[in-house]
């Protein structure tokens, strides 16, 4: 029932803010004459908090139980889906997008699921498996809602149930020992290359996500539709729902720095390889390949910060944060090349910034990695 209940929350936790994020600059247009200011400031919210509150986690759980912060989770979780339901002003809904950062979701949730899970790898796949339920029902439901005029009530309702669901997860976790206070090594964080690698690869995925709307209609606007464009985003996350299980037990086969490097390069790839023209059949198929191996990244990056790092909680924490900076970073990167060459450019931003993360892992001296081709290293 825990178990159940952690998962039901990781899934609420992911899918209401994402329920909101593509109506967004609706919501805000219908509150305030100044639409774009407020809606890139609502945008920018919850990084901010989640960024200011990382060195925090590490000081707070040696203090507090993890089921203690796992409650604080939901409760902030919920009160910011409350403050999205009662907004009339986009202040409130500024305030409630810094509540959702602050409720620290990425960090709390991927120390529950570490710790319930048989392994490293088990536990962060778990929460990945999770996280794409959201990803894929968050803006299917919140559509709907926003078309039926019934957002109000679906953030209530979502909110209330984030709020159950950390109440019925903390009690299995109040056994669990809390992590002694670790000290930070000499000379800096071993697992910087990680943190480097995961910046990237969340910042190609997010330049891509954020331009390929754009390449599909300039490509052929008649065919790519914003139906089928919702729809291949879709396919990309039924992909990661199906093909997780088989990256928990390769986490636990091998390494997870292998794993990552191994994530960033397909992924790379299968970005660069969208503009060449493959036709529908192709864009397809490299979509669904991009799904199933984008989703083995965060797992993945989770279990290397885990044991990399001089503390699972400080690893975490800094993981989730360079995730965080690589969603600002990469639909900027994206936007600086857009004019100069184009959706297509934009969009090989996207690869090579998978492509540099994996870079960065293989130049690591500390952390080399024994990829099939480079085995004398």
């Amino acid at each position: 029932m825990n178990r159940v209940a952690l998962l039901v929350l990781q899934i609420l936790a992911t899918a209401m803010p994402l329920a909101l994020l593509p109506f967004l600059g609706l919501a805000v247009e219908r509150m305030s004459a100044s639409s774009p200011a407020w809606t890139v400031v609502a945008l920018a919210a919850p990084a901010v908090t989640t960024l200011a509150l990382t060195p925090v986690w590490t000081r707070l759980t040696p203090r507090v139980s993890l089921a203690a912060l796992l409650i604080w989770t939901g409760v902030v979780t919920g009160l910011s889906c409350g403050l999205v339901a009662v907004a009339t002003h986009p202040a409130v809904l500024v305030l409630a997008r810094l509540l959702q950062g602050a409720a620290g979701g990425g960090v709390v949730l991927a120390l529950a699921f570490r710790a319930t899970g048989r392994s490293a790898g088990a536990g962060f796949t778990r929460m990945q498996q999770a996280s794409a339920a959201g990803c894929l029902a968050g803006p299917l439901v919140g559509g709907v809602a926003f078309q039926a005029d019934a957002f109000g009530a679906l953030m209530l309702a979502g909110g209330a149930a984030t709020v159950l669901a950390a109440l019925l997860a903390a009690p299995g976790l109040r056994a669990l020992p809390q992590e002694a206070p670790v000290a930070v090594a000499a000379g800096g964080m071993g697992g910087t290359p990680l943190l480097v690698a995961g910046l990237c690869g969340s910042a190609g995925a997010f330049a891509f996500v954020a331009f390929f709307p754009a390449w599909a209609t300039a490509h052929d606007p008649a065919l790519y539709t914003p139906g089928l464009i919702g729809g291949l985003h879709s396919l990309s996350w039924i992909a990661a729902l199906l093909v997780l299980p088989a990256w928990g037990r390769g986490l636990d086969a091998v390494a997870p720095v292998t794993a990552l490097g191994l994530a960033l390069v397909g992924t790379g790839l299968a970005f660069a390889a969208i503009p060449l023209g493959a036709g529908l059949a192709g864009i397809v198929a490299l979509r669904l390949a991009q799904g199933a191996l984008y989703a083995g990244q965060a797992p993945a990056l989770f279990a290397a910060m885990d044991a990399a790092a001089p503390g699972r909680v400080a690893g975490i924490a800094r993981a989730r944060a360079s995730l965080t900076v690589g969603q600002l970073v990469g639909p900027l990167a994206g936007g600086l090349v857009l004019a100069p060459f184009g959706p297509g450019g934009a969009l090989w931003a996207a690869a090579g910034l998978s492509l540099v993360g994996a870079a960065a892992l293989l130049a690591a001296q500390p952390l080399p990695i024994s990829f099939p081709w480079s085995r004398a290293r």
